[in-house]
């Protein structure tokens, strides 16, 4: 029995170069999809893939530049077939069928095909340059393809009103669960769910969408409400004294642990997980390399209690704030508030949360998911709203969260996460609508917002009046 390499040989021994080049990348483009659906991008080396494909290491860098060259490649050619089923057809029918058809193609391309799916919903988030800027080529199409399926309404029926990268987002989200639980099985059976969620933000044609307009973004000159952010105690950020300060073991060893994992943030944020050092910490941090390894094992480690430190913080401020509100809309408002204004106010922190998180690795990745589910709380309340919010599809919590965090990870992503408070009433109405209906959330939205902005105002006046 002859082996695949062998088979490999027999079969590009008659072929031409050009021909047999072609074949070449398609096998190394086969192995990387395989090997990083299986490992992660960052798990997978040059040399595993060359042997998969059945090539030397040389005809692999005769292909490719380094493995994010090929993987970006890989990437693009797993994109466009998940893309694929997203072409909207000339006299298709009803809105609800087409999305209805193109979703169910989308999720059963998913389900055939897990390791593309992989590929493009959870290794297309990995950090690195030349990757980041192909899943934005990726996703700006994946949006355009979209907004002209959405945009089939007939003009006497109904306009979608939530932006295109939210529906994006919270389809992420449902299917990297179902591909990391491995019930990708199922994804075809959500199809029904997923399109009652996207309809619950319906509202009559003809209408300007409020989702995207101006007025479902505070103004620019409002200032962030920072008060409001949950941030780290200053102390335990701060340099210990020199010499013998006679301080308790356990305030140095709190302060020295608070100050590593803000260091893992800062320098991550600059260089990047896979490019960050132990050195560079320990730098950052003002602390010994033997004071590291008394408080983590190593830089994952590091990562991830980073990554977890200020959670619990954040969803105690979250609560306390939730709690304060008149009524539901306000409370989801309130709680959204401290979300922005704390990922505004920590850049560091947020970019580890939201972007560097995909580059440390898979448990990095399900600690960010499970943290962004923990929010889905507080739209509980919001089945009991009003009796039609009752018969909707619970998928909706993670739908919204899904959503939520693609508008904050993107916002984060291009630098600009200290104007995520400027979306607090967007963010507030994608969580809002689907219970209480789109006109009543863009309603009580704009009441929230124009007491907010002037109770801004009127301590902005205190202020200099003192």
């Amino acid at each position: 029995m002859t082996t695949r390499r062998e088979r490999s040989r027999i079969s590009n021994s008659d072929a031409s170069p050009s021909a047999r080049k072609r074949s070449q990348r398609e096998r190394l483009l086969n192995a990387m999809t395989e090997l990083a659906a299986e490992h992660g991008f960052h798990g997978v080396r040059i040399a595993q893939v060359s042997s998969r494909a059945g090539v030397s290491m040389t005809t692999f860098y005769e292909q490719f530049a380094d493995k994010e060259d090929c993987m970006v490649a890989a990437y693009g050619r797993a994109a466009e077939l998940m893309l694929a089923p997203l072409a909207p057809t000339e006299g298709s029918g009803e809105w609800c069928e087409t999305v209805q058809s193109a979703l169910r193609e989308l999720l059963l391309s998913v389900q055939s095909n897990t390791d593309a799916g992989r590929v493009v919903m959870i290794e297309g988030l990995v950090a690195g340059t030349r990757l980041r800027a192909e899943r934005r080529r990726v996703v700006h199409e994946f949006e355009r393809r979209a907004q002209d399926l959405l945009g089939q309404a007939p003009k006497d029926g109904f306009t979608l009103d939530i932006p295109t990268v939210a529906v994006i987002g919270a389809i992420r989200s449902i299917v990297s669960r179902h591909l990391r639980t491995h019930a990708e099985d199922r994804l075809p059976l959500l199809v029904t769910d997923i399109v009652r969620w996207m309809t619950s933000y319906a509202r009559p044609a003809g209408k300007e969408r409020w989702s995207t307009a101006a007025d479902a973004l505070l103004p620019a000159s409002a200032a962030p409400f920072v008060a409001g952010a949950a941030q780290p105690p200053a102390r335990a950020l701060a340099p210990l004294p020199r010499g013998r300060h006679g301080l308790p073991a356990n305030v140095v060893a709190r302060s020295q642990r608070t100050r590593i994992m803000y260091a893992v943030a800062e320098v991550t944020m600059t260089k990047g997980y896979a490019d960050t050092t132990i050195t560079d910490i320990v730098a950052a941090a003002g602390v010994a390399r033997e004071v590291f390894y008394e408080h983590f094992t190593d830089k994952q480690h590091a990562f991830l209690e980073a990554q977890q430190h200020p959670t619990q913080h954040l969803l105690e401020t979250c609560v306390a704030a939730y709690f304060r509100g008149r009524d539901w809309p306000e409370r989801v408002w309130n709680a959204l508030r401290v979300v922005t204004d704390t990922l505004a106010a920590n850049p560091a922190i947020s970019h580890l949360r939201t972007v560097e998180c995909y580059a440390a690795g898979p448990a990095a990745i399900r600690r960010a998911e499970e943290i962004t589910r923990s929010f889905t709380m507080f739209w509980e309340e919001g089945y009991h709203y009003r009796p039609q919010a009752a018969r909707l599809p619970r998928l909706c919590s993670q739908a919204i969260a899904g959503a939520i965090f693609e508008i904050i990870q993107r916002e984060v992503a291009r630098g600009e996460g200290d104007n995520l408070t400027r979306h607090l009433p967007q963010l507030t109405y994608i969580a809002l609508a689907p219970f209480t209906g789109a006109e009543q959330a863009i309603e009580r939205l704009e009441q929230i917002s124009a007491e907010a902005q002037a109770g801004a105002n009127a301590n902005a006046d205190a202020v200099v009046s003192a």
